[in-house]
């Protein structure tokens, strides 16, 4: 918990320090979601966030563009076939998906 009011702090103070004169703003997923890797476009000063099950795309006012749901999904680690989307499996679980975003590329 500590590393998530970290990371949204410190998310906060570069966003603000660089991009706006505006107050301080924050960015706060729904609660349960865990915050994983971030990523900052310096030209626009766009942020990707990587979370569990989420992929988040935030303004440079650190304002929610977009929340694309990536889990959690039907899945089993012996099962490497897929039918349709879906593991040609019987036995699959729930799995969570932990997205790392490192980059912006342009």
């Amino acid at each position: 918990m500590l590393l998530y009011i970290t990371v949204l702090y410190l998310i906060t103070l570069l966003v603000h320090s660089s991009f706006s004169s505006s107050p301080v703003v924050t960015f706060s997923p729904s609660t349960g979601i865990t915050l994983r890797r971030l990523a900052v476009d310096p030209q626009s000063g766009t942020v990707y966030v990587g979370a569990v099950n989420h992929i988040y795309q935030l303004d440079s006012d650190l304002t929610l563009v977009v929340d694309v749901t990536t889990g959690p999904v039907q899945d089993n680690k012996d099962c490497a076939d897929f039918v349709n989307g879906q593991p040609d499996c019987a036995s699959t679980t729930l799995t969570d998906n932990y997205n790392q975003v490192t980059a912006s590329v342009h």
